[in-house]
């Protein structure tokens, strides 16, 4: 559903934006004055306001994984202290219950709500890293981000499929 919105809302801009080009060339016509200026203002209010809602949601996402970068922070720390004590990262998030956590903590995302976590050789495809945590999180269509985190901290600038924005501790992978 919110895909065919998305979709809605990009016809929507393509047209507001071909509209502001082409509709000052309508208002010599005389016959088509009054609802060529309509359409010229309706679309000439809607690009700034297009625009600008685009520009806070953007800066509402970043923040809400700035957010759930610190509220990741105990997880992250069990995982650390658990491959100190043993030598080796946990197989799975599970073995850090209950001596290092009372239990597995969401990622208090509603759209994305558990972590995924890897060990061995798929960690290692991460540049080398021995575990890492992960959380998808596709922003509509067919979109691959994730949100990564890396304990060597050895984020690439590129890579993955895509490319790294650094966020505290984690990595935005924009696909």
């Amino acid at each position: 559903m919110i895909l065919w919105f998305g979709l809605f809302f990009d016809w929507a801009l393509l047209a507001a934006c071909i509209a502001v080009v082409v509709l000052p060339f309508l208002l010599f016509s005389r016959k088509r004055r009054k609802t060529a200026l309509a359409w010229f203002l309706l679309s000439a209010c809607y690009l700034p306001l297009a625009f600008g809602g685009l520009i806070l949601g953007a800066k509402i996402r970043h923040s809400a994984f700035r957010d759930l970068a610190a509220r990741s922070a105990p997880l992250v720390a069990a995982v650390h202290q658990y491959a100190a004590d043993h030598q080796t990262p946990p197989e799975s998030l599970d073995r850090l219950v209950p001596q290092y956590l009372r239990e597995i903590p969401g990622t208090g995302i509603m759209a994305y709500p558990e972590y995924r976590y890897e060990t061995g050789e798929v960690a290692k495809r991460y540049d080398g890293n021995p575990w890492i945590l992960r959380v998808s999180t596709p922003s509509g269509g067919i979109n691959f981000d994730e949100f990564l985190y890396f304990p060597l901290q050895n984020y690439p600038d590129r890579g993955h499929g895509g490319s790294f924005e650094r966020i505290g501790d984690w990595a935005y992978l924009h696909e």
